[in-house]
């Protein structure tokens, strides 16, 4: 019989399947698929090849559930935490939300 996983999150995640546009390195540009998002962190999938400890750049429309940033356009800074590279498969990237600012309507 398999073990429980504890779980490591501190905030609920909500499940938000949307695309996202993502920038890294400074320069790169690529769009992700988004996962879910909490809070403190999201996980996305992309096809960009992207490394564990880098910085990433997010811009994305925050789904109602998530605090005073719900419903609007925010740019969040994150660190990637984890990556998930499987062959044939687009890459799955976790990461830590640093900052997040609400991006002014337009």
């Amino acid at each position: 019989m398999a073990k429980p996983r504890h779980e490591k999150r501190a905030s609920q995640r909500v499940q938000w399947q949307l695309p996202a546009s993502m920038s890294f390195r400074g320069s790169g540009r690529a769009q992700v698929e988004l996962k879910d998002i909490s809070s403190r962190g999201l996980f996305f999938f992309t096809e960009a090849r992207v490394e564990q400890d880098s910085k990433v750049e997010i811009v994305l429309m925050m789904p109602p559930e998530i605090g005073s940033f719900g419903s609007q356009w925010v740019c969040c800074q994150a660190t990637v935490v984890r990556v998930e590279d499987k062959p044939g498969q687009k890459i799955g990237v976790a990461a830590v939300i640093d900052r997040c600012e609400a991006l002014p309507q337009i």
